[in-house]
């Protein structure tokens, strides 16, 4: 069966917005079940004008605008009105299945009005070649608005499979309103979206930038009906307790206008997207989060006032190996450093510089750092569209700046006028991001990554929390560490009956071991240790009394 869809009429529920949950995997029961019928609904919904959207897009790169990458097209598949049903009596339960196809389309996701999964339904999606795979969703996945909005998968048919039992069947809501089309970069890995100088991180030049690689995300940005690709950065907080917060720019959620919730509930980050190999052109380990709340960013992308800075908390925990990168709020130059980005939505490449950052006038007076890009061993990396909002580290690696714009390119004349990879790019300052922008905690930084108020002017960056101490055996006590966060000392009490306790040993995030002392004398249960020698940072502590082990975990300023 084919349908043409050329225009809709809605016909179910409103919509109303809440985030997207992780799916839980599996295979579709048609990949297992050989006997199925092949003839099921195909719809073919209208692709954008492409060669218009081309000449657009041109002149979006001339005003170094955010990188657009796809548009929304309005659709109505419900249940009653789409798809093909099989029955599949071994299982005591039915089978719904949906094929759409865009043409030209390089990867097609699905926004849902109503989407409800009774207990023991699944839904996947997976493209023509079966070569992408998404899915189970599940009851997991459930909304108290009904709102659901699920990962995008590559080419331009798509397939979506429903498994649900017969008696939960009535139950199922699914009413799909939005086809996310994506036009660029091409989902084929051989062929490079970024220009021939960019440097994957993973090349020597990225031997010493291992953690703060974790904490870069590529992100889909949705703003109305048109999705942009920018880089951002979860950064830490002074309460150490991963809050998932991502700092990007805010020229890149502002297209006429401001997102609207349901659009940050939209947007995907993807982690870990990037290549093994410093040839390679595959991303491998990527998982991806889907949605989160605005949290402040100042007017820099409306009005080209300000530091050009925008913070977002993504609306569900981290679980995987990222990590929250550092920060520097001090109006230093940094005389070397690195800015680790995901030009033209490629996968995560890196560029140096070896020259003093200064200090220029772009939003605002004092509001931006001046980067040169240095040639390295493997090549000149520089910055394109979809770098924008991508962190600048100094050498302590710790972010001093988001980017905003500039025109380094890979050619002299490459990307118009100018003598390329040595042509300067412009970061708002973490400095003027702090509190510069506004008085209110929606206009700085301040107020979310020093909610405890200690006032530092840096923070180094830490691994996930789960890298910590989650969970104690049964020989195993938390000992109590205070004050953290600790500038020189630190003070451990225990509930002990013993004058000492052995083997006290301080590590880092990475497990290295920093400050052992053989043999610690409690007083009145407590002890005091120096750190004054360590640098700032997370750093775990264990101790023994017998065959009680003590775990505790505090953090070092300045």
């Amino acid at each position: 069966m084919k349908q043409t869809l050329l225009a809709v009429i809605f016909l179910c529920l409103s919509i109303s917005f809440v985030f997207a949950q992780d799916n839980t995997g599996g295979t579709p029961p048609s990949f297992i079940y050989s006997n199925l019928q092949t003839d099921i609904d195909y719809v073919t919904v209208q692709s954008p004008d492409l060669a218009q959207l081309a000449i657009q897009d041109l002149d979006r790169s001339q005003k170094s605008e955010p990188f657009r990458i796809g548009l929304t097209l309005p659709v109505d598949f419900c249940l009653n009105n789409s798809g093909t049903w099989t029955d599949l009596p071994e299982e005591n339960a039915s089978l719904w299945r949906l094929t759409v196809k865009s043409e030209g389309a390089t990867a097609i996701g699905f926004g849902y009005a109503s989407f409800y999964m009774p207990e023991g339904a699944r839904l996947f999606l997976y493209n023509k070649d079966k070569s992408k795979i998404i899915g189970a969703y599940t009851s997991l996945n459930n909304a108290d608005n009904y709102y659901f909005t699920n990962e995008k998968v590559s080419g331009d048919e798509i397939t979506l499979e429903l498994l649900v039992p017969n008696d939960k069947r009535s139950a199922v809501l699914l009413q799909i309103t939005e086809l996310d089309y994506f036009y660029r970069p091409s989902e084929d890995y051989s062929i490079k979206s970024s220009d021939a100088c960019e440097v994957n991180v993973n090349c020597p030049e990225g031997a010493n930038w291992q953690d703060e690689k974790k904490g870069i995300c590529k992100l889909d940005i949705r703003v109305g009906s048109n999705w942009y690709n920018c880089t951002g950065s979860l950064v830490n907080n002074t309460s150490q307790n991963c809050t998932p917060y991502v700092l990007l720019a805010d020229h890149c959620h502002y297209d006429g206008g401001y997102p609207t919730t349901a659009d940050y509930n939209a947007w995907k980050f993807y982690f870990h997207y990037e290549a093994t190999l410093c040839s390679g052109t595959t991303p491998t380990g990527t998982f991806v989060k889907t949605g989160c709340t605005l949290k402040a960013h100042d007017t820099y992308g409306s009005n080209n006032i300000g530091s050009d800075f925008c913070l977002v908390q993504i609306n569900s925990a981290i679980t995987q190996d990222v990590y929250y990168n550092g920060w520097d709020r001090n109006n230093v130059t940094s005389s070397s450093g690195v800015g680790i980005h995901h030009p033209s939505a490629d996968i995560m490449k890196i560029s140096t510089y070896t020259t003093a950052l200064s200090s220029v006038y772009v939003g605002a007076s004092g509001s931006h750092w001046r980067v040169y890009w240095a040639a390295t061993v493997t090549n000149q990396g520089v910055t394109e569209q979809g770098s924008s909002g991508s962190p600048l580290f100094n050498a302590a690696g710790k972010i001093v700046g988001t980017l905003t714009s500039g025109a380094s390119c890979c050619t002299v004349n490459g990307c118009g006028t100018g003598t390329g990879p040595t042509e300067a790019d412009y970061y708002g300052k973490v400095y003027y991001h702090w509190d510069l922008n506004g008085t209110t905690s929606a206009k700085r930084l301040k107020d979310w990554l020093d909610p405890t108020s200690t006032g530092v002017t840096s923070l180094a960056g830490r691994g996930a929390c789960s890298a910590g101490v989650t969970e104690l055996k049964s020989n195993e006590e938390k000992i109590n560490i205070y004050p953290s966060p600790a500038n020189t000392e630190i003070v451990i009490g225990i509930a002990s009956t013993e004058n000492t306790i052995e083997n006290v040993t301080i590590y880092n995030v990475m497990g290295v071991v920093v400050k052992n002392i053989p043999v610690l004398n409690l007083e009145t249960n407590k002890a005091t240790i120096d750190i004054s020698d360590l640098a700032e940072g997370v750093y775990y502590l264990t101790a023994q009394n017998g065959k009680t082990i003590f775990k505790g975990e505090f953090v070092k300023i300045k």
